[in-house]
């Protein structure tokens, strides 16, 4: 298994994480392709893919944050790992390939939002060191 960056030809398979793992079936592979093309455009972005024999069975999207009130960081926007491969310590590749990254980047803080009914995922984070901390509200306009 390894991690490296996103490329285009990755997009079906990001799509298909994105629809399938994450539950978003009312997503369209097309309105997905334009906005990773609109991502990858930007540098404030980076998806990391994890491949096994060049397939992708797993992805992170993260994204270079800065606030009015914190240094910068690093906001996790998408995590999935294919159901097939979980728990093979494929996450946990992800989730060190963002530190690296952040680390190269001189970033010291990580965050993610995380639903409520994710609980294995919030599982997954205080297991590798993250610590609840806020809530997330949204308004839909």
């Amino acid at each position: 298994m390894n991690v490296r960056v996103a490329e285009q030809k990755d997009y079906t398979r990001i799509a298909e994480l994105i629809i399938n793992e994450l539950g978003y079936q009312n997503q369209k592979h097309e309105e997905i392709y334009t906005r990773l093309s609109i991502i990858e455009k930007n540098n404030c972005y980076k998806t990391l893919v994890a491949c096994i024999d060049d397939a992708v069975v797993g992805f992170i999207g993260l994204c270079r944050t800065v606030t009015y009130e914190t240094d910068e960081y690093i906001t996790i926007l998408a995590f999935a790992v294919s159901e097939r491969y979980q728990r093979q310590g494929i996450g946990k590749a992800l989730l060190i390939a963002s530190e690296d990254y952040a680390e190269k980047h001189q970033i010291k803080r990580i965050r993610v939002n995380c639903a409520f009914h994710r609980v294995n995922s919030h599982l997954f984070y205080e297991s590798n060191g993250f610590e609840r901390v806020a809530y997330t509200f949204n308004e839909d306009l």
